[in-house]
């Protein structure tokens, strides 16, 4: 390095050298470094268990505010499906609404058929609660056709 003068000024001014262990590469989510880590869900558990014993963990250690945990892959499309399972259910039910006054030439028929959907509900969830079954998304279309017949 030459200085405003023009004569040189050594390295060792303004720097120094000292063998250290650091990262061949740093992995990058946008412009923030990223960690990842992953998971395998046990057998016998569902996705969501394993979702919510993270968001415990991440409570129960104190993360800072200024660090972020996203999930990527198969827990995103299980999250953002559970966002959309209530527009789901009201999409289903205004279908089902449409159907029935087709059908019946009526406003009003539909909605005392439809009015039968919480005894139908109970009855769908006693039937999962009697054979074991997690209430998941297949189970949830199950539930709207038996709606719909």
């Amino acid at each position: 390095m030459r200085s405003q003068t023009g004569d040189q000024v050594r390295l060792s001014a303004f720097t120094h050298f000292e063998p250290s262990r650091t990262p061949l590469a740093v992995t990058h989510q946008g412009q923030f470094p990223a960690v990842t880590i992953s998971f395998n869900v046990a057998s016998g558990l569902a996705l969501g268990d394993a979702v919510d014993a993270i968001h415990r963990a991440e409570a129960e250690i104190g993360m800072p505010a200024t660090v972020r945990a996203n999930f990527v892959g198969t827990a995103q499309e299980f999250k953002s499906a559970l966002a959309t399972e209530p527009f789901l259910i009201l999409a289903a039910l205004l279908t089902v609404y449409i159907v029935l006054g087709v059908l019946y030439e009526s406003y009003i028929h539909p909605v005392t058929i439809l009015s039968t959907l919480p005894s139908a509900g109970v009855g769908a969830f006693l039937a999962l609660m009697l054979t074991r079954t997690e209430f998941s998304i297949i189970a949830l279309i199950g539930i709207v056709l038996l709606i719909a017949s």
